[in-house]
């Protein structure tokens, strides 16, 4: 419960975390970290170390991410994580989709 008002959600909210029943932000678990005084990298997946063209056509995707994550995908993670603006955030967020939909056009 202590847990859970630190981070500014319902215990039965941490409870999802912990069983794997909701999907946790990285602002959420940049707060999580941060309430238990932990490094963030103690909460993100160890990379797999495969070459990019044995990772599979759902490399990217949001269950691969999950699965594993390359050294440069947990750096662009916990550098994230840093920014505390809200507005800031979105703006690297937006960044990144024009980045991507223009190497597709």
């Amino acid at each position: 419960m202590e847990l859970a008002d630190r981070i500014g959600v319902s215990y039965q909210q941490v409870q999802k975390y912990e069983k794997d029943r909701s999907r946790i932000t990285l602002e959420r678990l940049y707060l999580i970290a941060k309430a238990l005084d932990a490094p963030l990298k103690t909460f993100l997946p160890e990379p797999e170390n495969r070459p990019l063209s044995d990772k599979g056509p759902d490399y990217g995707s949001a269950a691969s991410i999950s699965r594993g994550s390359t050294r440069e995908e947990r750096q662009l993670l916990r550098l994230f994580a840093r920014i505390e603006s809200n507005q800031l955030r979105r703006s690297v967020v937006r960044l990144v989709e024009n980045i991507v939909e223009q190497q597709q056009g």
